[in-house]
């Protein structure tokens, strides 16, 4: 058979369903072993945006999915959202084209070195350079994903190679299982929590990732421990436990950073080190660190735990929470300060109160739909102020942050969850960005409201322009209709000039299960409030 048939087998054994990206001549063998294959292979508007359905994708399941792109200007506009499931810990697999070896020399057109270019963004970059060895390194390539902390692989597919004859079929996927912790340390870590008056949980991703959900919950309960979240894993106590101190990761303008200054024992169970420094939570009161993890931390400032336990976290938590004693309520006041905070609302004026726009967002989803964010002063507001009752039902970008990655995870959530509501929040910059893929959604039958926090221009980065040389440089642009950009796309587009009305027509939109877009007029000065 082709080497490309091969490839797609292997794919097809790993249980890849999609692929999303852009073809080229360079991976035509690829494209047309797919037409033969189990796997759909969507086509969307730009390589950026591939990646980022293919990590939504990702993230909502806990497996490896897959994006494609071309040799050159292609591969090089997947490499942000490559490098956002890098930061992200996303498992993904990055696949692009390239040129035989016979044309492998620079310097020459369209050609660039493809395995260097992806190799700071992701966990392994390499080249399929024989044909015999595609079995072995497509189970690698996902292994490698899929394993803590989790991350994409970029697998170059030379065309030469992909053309080649080969024999084989696909390696059959291993069980894994972690080797257990020692028992000792974890004595260490009940004797610090027995003696602890303030102890305080900080949450991250790793806990979805790894399933440990229930896990974690069962021990928070049963030592009554308080817990903040990472934006990445907000949800995992749902928002109204009381133990839930909702999301945290705004530096030194957290609703909740009293509580780290008070805490006297930090136990940090899944969490990823680039989402929220330790320089921001290690204050106030010295307090023990531990670390609860499938994979050691790594090294940054102000950071030395004093003990990690590493291991399979289910067991590690599990047996934590045998023989556990019950804490008292000391971070009661901060939830109800919290509270207060989340409870409070400006009037109902044009341009819209972000506050508002929030609000009307979560009241027109139920506790288990999932609102997805892009990047700009909204994603603040939506961190700080929207409560979150189910572990990946708020999608925050805090990895590489890239503005245009809402409306792409949308369609992700929607292919991965179809019978959730789905509403993607963007400012109008991130909207330019990624706009166009609203086609891409209404050609798969992905429905899903898009509501723009529109300022004509960049409204963070003004408003810190501004408080920092008292001016603003390079934030403006022009009025743009973006209801009538969304019908353009096939969508249904709206304008609303109050909270109450947004409201109505997100609600309406929802429950007719319309692909929409609402346009709503922001008013900004409000941004002094969160930065």
């Amino acid at each position: 058979m082709r080497a490309s048939d091969m490839t797609v087998k292997c794919l097809e054994s790993e249980g890849v369903e999609r692929i999303f990206g852009i073809p080229g001549e360079e991976n035509m063998e690829v494209m047309d072993s797919l037409i033969d294959s189990n796997i759909e292979f969507v086509l969307t508007k730009h390589e950026n945006s591939a990646a980022f359905i293919a990590g939504a994708c990702a993230r909502l399941t806990g497996r490896p999915h897959v994006c494609l792109a071309t040799l050159g200007p292609g591969a090089t506009n997947m490499v942000t959202g490559v490098a956002e499931a890098y930061l992200s810990h996303i498992p993904l697999i990055a696949i692009t084209g390239q040129v035989g070896a016979d044309q492998a020399y620079a310097p020459r057109k369209q050609f660039l070195d493809l395995v260097a270019l992806y190799k700071p963004v992701t966990k392994e970059s390499f080249s399929m350079r024989t044909a015999a060895r595609i079995p072995v390194q497509i189970r690698r390539a996902f292994d490698i994903a899929a394993s803590e902390k989790q991350g994409p692989v970029h697998i170059e597919l030379p065309e030469d190679v992909m053309k080649a004859d080969v024999e084989g079929e696909p390696l059959r996927r291993a069980e894994r299982e972690t080797m257990k912790f020692q028992r000792g340390t974890l004595d260490k870590v009940r004797t610090l929590l027995e003696k602890s008056e303030t102890p305080m949980v900080f949450v991250g991703p790793g806990v979805i990732r790894l399933k440990a959900v229930k896990a974690f919950r069962d021990l928070i309960e049963a030592w009554n421990l308080p817990v903040v979240h990472s934006w990445h894993g907000t949800g995992i106590i749902p928002y109204d436990n009381p133990l839930s101190l909702n999301t945290i990761g705004f530096r030194t303008r957290d609703t909740v950073r009293k509580a780290f200054e008070e805490a006297d024992l930090m136990l940090l169970i899944g969490y990823d080190l680039p989402e929220f420094p330790p320089t921001y939570w290690n204050i106030g009161k010295k307090k023990s660190v531990v670390v609860l993890d499938a994979v050691p931390a790594e090294h940054v400032p102000n950071f030395e735990p004093d003990i990690q336990v590493v291991g399979n976290i289910i067991n590690i938590m599990t047996s934590l929470t045998h023989k556990a004693k019950k804490k008292r309520p000391w971070a009661k006041g901060h939830k109800e300060w919290l509270e207060e905070c989340l409870g409070h609302c400006p009037d109902d004026k044009f341009p819209l109160k972000p506050q508002l726009i929030v609000k009307a967002v979560r009241e027109s989803l139920g506790k288990e739909d999932i609102c997805v964010s892009d990047v700009g002063a909204h994603l603040l507001w939506l961190a700080r102020l929207y409560p979150v009752y189910k572990e990946n039902t708020l999608l925050l970008t805090n990895g590489l942050i890239p503005m245009g990655i809402s409306i792409p995870s949308a369609i992700g959530a929607k292919l991965t969850m179809p019978d959730k509501k789905v509403v993607a929040v963007c400012g109008d910059a991130g909207f330019a960005m990624c706009g166009p893929e609203l086609e891409t959604a209404r050609r798969l039958g992905t429905n899903f409201v898009t509501v723009i926090f529109n300022d004509c221009g960049l409204g963070l980065i003004r408003y810190k322009n501004q408080r920092a040389h008292g001016r603003s440089n390079g934030t403006e642009f022009g009025s743009v209709d973006h209801s009538k950009f969304a019908e353009s796309q096939g969508a249904k587009g709206y304008r609303v000039s109050s909270a109450r009305e947004l409201s109505e027509v997100l609600k309406s939109c929802l429950k007719d299960d319309e692909l929409a877009v609402i346009d709503c007029p922001v008013d900004y000065t409000e941004n002094k409030d969160l930065v």
